[in-house]
């Protein structure tokens, strides 16, 4: 993370006393030249926010939310043709679980394009 960038997120977690360190995420039209890619996986989309309250700076692509069928879904990220069954699937077992209504699905976000990097 630059300096700028760094000296901004000290100053705000300060200000407003965060019992955690603050996260950005950003959605992006191309590959960010002066950051790492994200290596490996992880089970959730969520999981990336995890990596950065401990201090990772990283982008990822399409592929690396693979896993998390309603981070894909959000981030309108298409499934590969052999897992594009997943996200009914997850749906199905929220459902079961009365974590979400059928209902409801229409109104959860969903970027309107893919973005390249995140």
């Amino acid at each position: 993370m630059g300096t700028v960038w760094k000296e901004l997120q000290e100053n705000i977690s300060r200000a407003v006393k965060l019992p955690r360190r603050a996260v950005a995420v950003g959605f992006l039209h191309a590959v960010p030249e002066e950051m790492e890619q994200f290596r490996g996986t992880e089970p959730s989309g969520c999981s990336f926010w995890r990596l950065a309250a401990a201090g990772k700076s990283f982008y990822t692509l399409p592929q690396n939310h693979f896993d998390c069928a309603v981070g894909a879904y959000t981030h309108n990220i298409a499934w590969p043709a052999e897992r594009e069954n997943e996200t009914e699937q997850t749906l199905k077992m929220m459902f079961d679980l009365g974590y979400v209504k059928p209902e409801e699905v229409a109104q959860i976000p969903r970027l309107a394009k893919t973005p390249v990097a995140r």
